[in-house]
């Protein structure tokens, strides 16, 4: 029987769309807060960056998730393109905290469109006996685009300005318009709906143990986002980045074999490895006062959260029927917002009170509860 193939042509044009819409994104993220500083905002209002942000994309999410039941994936992602790149184009002409705040917020629910879309295409284009290893494939756009960007929007920031780096992600994201419109996306098959309820779209019922398990993984990601560039200087570690650049190369090249491992063994084994590797990762990384060790951090946590996060996806989308597909992606990534703002929220408060280091530790422990989760999820499998 010959082995059906990931990488058609369509696969690759929505990769490319994909990575290019996080670069587009993520670039601005390390700059918005001295954007804001300087049109005199208060610590309190740059805060609400994310905060509204967040809230946007979660609120927007269930409503996409309902409409992608019987609706093509495609012109919903171009309407989201085109949007985000008129959305990110106004910012350099807001000088008006609360506009540029309200502009936030639907920078995240046009994100929440986006990205939602984006997830379900992929697992329309994936064979279904290979979901694993492609789903993996698919989250490099986003794991490589995430890593990349921030630096590189401190780079165009620093030797140009403000007003260059956003026409640099408009440009990024008019070239993820194009990149879409090579992909072929077949009409769903038309299912009978259930009326719309809102709080029970939040989360996709069928999958709450999957929302559950992600929202914990995020929040040692959550802990690395917000922490890791301020312990760095801490402990005298002068080349942070490569935690950053090692993540990605190796959550890279480990996706053919995790994948498969995945699609042979389903995701118990997998998830349960590689939530203890994340575990060592961020205890590893709590002890780090060299670069020696901070690159040893950075392997298990490619290796560990690298894995992890993808199979989730794929063990979400696995537990509901075609039709739900949709509405579970915009579970899976809704519950990854939930996990990074309760960890940079909670954690924050914590921060006051104990060190870095152990705040690293504690937050490890969030990997261990998976790991615990899923083995006894295994075993009432097995009975």
């Amino acid at each position: 029987m010959q082995k059906q193939t990931i990488f058609t042509s369509s696969f690759l044009f929505l990769f490319i769309s994909n990575f290019l819409t996080f670069i587009g994104f993520e670039m601005l993220l390390p700059i918005l807060p001295a954007y804001l500083i300087s049109i005199h905002a208060s610590p309190f209002q740059v805060g609400l960056v994310t905060t509204v942000f967040t809230i946007g994309a979660i609120i927007i999410r269930p409503f996409v998730g309902y409409y992608l039941v019987d609706n093509t994936r495609k012109g919903l992602a171009i309407v989201a393109g085109v949007t985000l790149l008129i959305i990110t184009f106004i910012y350099p002409f807001l000088n008006t905290i609360w506009l540029f705040l309200l502009l936030r917020f639907f920078h995240g629910a046009t994100w929440g469109v986006s990205t939602t879309a984006n997830s379900t295409m992929a697992v329309d284009l994936i064979p279904k006996a290979r979901l694993g290893e492609g789903i993996g494939y698919f989250s490099i756009s986003t794991t490589v685009g995430a890593i990349v960007a921030p630096s590189l929007g401190i780079l165009i920031y620093n030797a140009f300005s403000f007003d260059i780096l956003i026409y640099s992600s408009v440009i990024l994201c008019l070239l993820a318009v194009i990149a879409l419109q090579f992909v072929y996306s077949a009409a769903p098959i038309k299912h009978e709906k259930q009326p719309f309820r809102f709080l029970e779209a939040v989360f996709e019922k069928d999958v709450w143990f999957q929302a559950l398990l992600t929202v914990l993984t995020t929040l040692g990601f959550g802990a690395i986002i917000t922490f890791l560039v301020l312990y760095g200087e801490q402990k005298g570690l002068d080349h942070i980045f490569l935690f950053f650049l090692i993540n990605a190369i190796v959550s890279t090249l480990l996706r053919p074999f995790t994948g498969k491992w995945f699609d042979k063994t389903g995701p118990w084994s997998i998830i349960i490895v590689s939530a203890a590797v994340g575990f060592l990762s961020l205890i590893v990384l709590s002890y780090a006062t060299n670069n020696l060790l901070l690159i040893i951090a950075a392997i298990l946590f490619g290796a560990g959260y690298g894995t992890v996060m993808p199979c989730l996806q794929t063990w979400t989308v696995q537990k509901v029927s075609e039709a739900k597909s949709g509405a579970a992606n915009a579970t899976f990534l809704s519950s990854f917002d939930v996990g990074v703002g309760i960890s940079a929220f909670i954690l924050g408060l914590l921060a006051e009170w104990i060190s870095l280091e152990m705040i690293f530790r504690l937050v490890s422990i969030s990997f261990l509860l998976v790991a615990m989760l899923v083995y006894k999820d295994s075993m009432n499998k097995k009975k």
